[in-house]
Order: structure tokens, then C-alpha cells, then sequence
């Protein structure tokens, strides 16, 4: 399992310039805008992204059709997927937490944790973002998830968008009940996110395992 965490980071090695200059970048525009939180909200969903690159470069040397005749139970290929994407999402969210700090003392902010808050939520996004997602890459492989892809980023969008759109306009409101369920896991956030969460893993990873069990190479 560790050989296989370790393969998928080496092979990121290629994009570590990549990276540093998304974060020389966004890390000027956050200082620009006096804001550590446009830096925290983008840098975790940088670090995810790199998880594709991994598939992308299993494909193109036919790592899966070379590591099934090796001693690898196919549990363990989607397992080390599912965890390299956990170090690379907790990864951009703590060296997001860190920079936003270090921002907002150079800022000389009052509150030098604010910001923070966004980077635990763009880690949460992300890891719930990928549980949708990584099926779909195990059944379909990395391209043509690409419009799965796109299509888990841009429909919530619109469907946010739309609604906020006729809130503000009036046509459209909200059920009490339902503004009392939101109240309700507001208040509990911190239980109900992270149990959500390992709850969504579960589900996610048993479906890729179980569509991995059943693929050819």
C-alpha cells in the first residue's frame, strides 16, 4: 500500500512547478485584495486537482495492466487512490491554513485565524467532490470522467445560482421545515460534517471497489 501512495507522488513530482507558480499567483492576488480567503478557497481545490494527474499518467503507462501481475489485490489499487487523495486534500488545506495565517500577520489583520475557516470547508468540498467522482474515473477511466467532471462542478453552480437568483426576486421561497433542518445542522456542523463525510467515503469506496473487482484490462 505505501509503494503505491509513494508511486502516485513521485509521478507528481512533474507538477510541482505547475503548482508553484498557481501559488505565487493567487498568493499575489489574495495580497492585492487584502483578502486570505480567496487564497484558501482556491489552494485546496489546487492540491485535489492533482489526483487526476495521477490517473492520467496510470493510463498513459499502463500502470493497472503491469500492477495486476503483481502481488496487489485490487482493493488495495483503490485504496491507495482513495488515500493519496487524502494527503493531497489535507495537504493544500494546511499549507492554505499556514499561508493564510502568515497573510493575515503581514496584513496585520486582528483576527490572524480568519480564513482558515474556508480552508476546512474547501477540504470538505473537495473530499465529498471526489467520494462523486472517483466511481466514475474506476467505471469510465480519467478522460472520460472529464465530463462527469465538469458536470459535478457546473451544475451546482447553476442550480445555486438559479436559487439565489429567485430569492432575491422573491418567486421562490423556502419551506420553514426546511429552513429549520439548515438551522439545525448549522448548529451541529462539526458532528454532522465529519460523519457525513466518513459516511460518503464508505459509499464511494465500496462502489469503486466493486466496479474495480469486475473490470478487464
Amino acid at each position: 500500500m505505501k509503494g503505491l501512495i509513494i508511486k502516485d507522488f513521485i509521478n507528481l513530482k512533474k507538477n510541482i512547478k505547475i503548482l508553484g507558480a498557481l501559488t505565487l499567483l493567487y498568493g499575489f492576488m489574495s495580497f492585492a485584495q487584502e483578502d486570505a480567503s480567496f487564497f484558501a478557497s482556491i489552494f485546496s481545490m489546487l492540491f485535489a486537482i492533482l489526483l487526476l494527474s495521477t490517473y492520467s499518467y496510470d493510463d498513459m503507462s499502463k500502470w493497472e495492466s503491469f500492477a495486476l501481475t503483481m502481488p496487489f489485490q485490487r482493493e488495495m489499487i483503490v485504496r491507495g487512490k482513495y488515500y493519496v487523495m487524502l494527503l493531497l486534500t489535507l495537504s493544500g488545506a494546511a499549507f492554505s491554513a499556514i499561508f493564510t495565517v502568515i497573510l493575515n500577520v503581514v496584513l496585520k489583520k486582528e483576527d490572524l485565524l480568519g480564513g482558515i475557516q474556508v480552508s476546512a470547508v474547501g477540504a470538505a468540498i473537495v473530499v465529498l467532490y471526489y467520494c462523486i467522482l472517483i466511481p466514475f474515473i474506476t467505471k469510465l477511466g480519467v478522460e472520460k470522467a472529464r465530463y462527469v467532471f465538469f458536470a459535478i462542478y457546473v451544475i451546482p453552480f447553476i442550480i445555486g445560482y438559479m436559487i439565489n437568483k429567485n430569492l432575491q426576486n422573491n418567486s421562490l421561497k423556502i419551506p420553514e421545515a426546511l429552513l429549520e433542518l439548515g438551522d439545525l445542522i448549522m448548529k451541529n456542523v462539526y458532528v454532522i460534517a465529519p460523519l457525513a463525510l466518513i459516511a460518503a467515503l464508505l459509499i464511494s469506496y465500496n462502489i469503486s471497489v466493486n466496479i474495480y473487482k469486475k473490470k478487464e484490462f
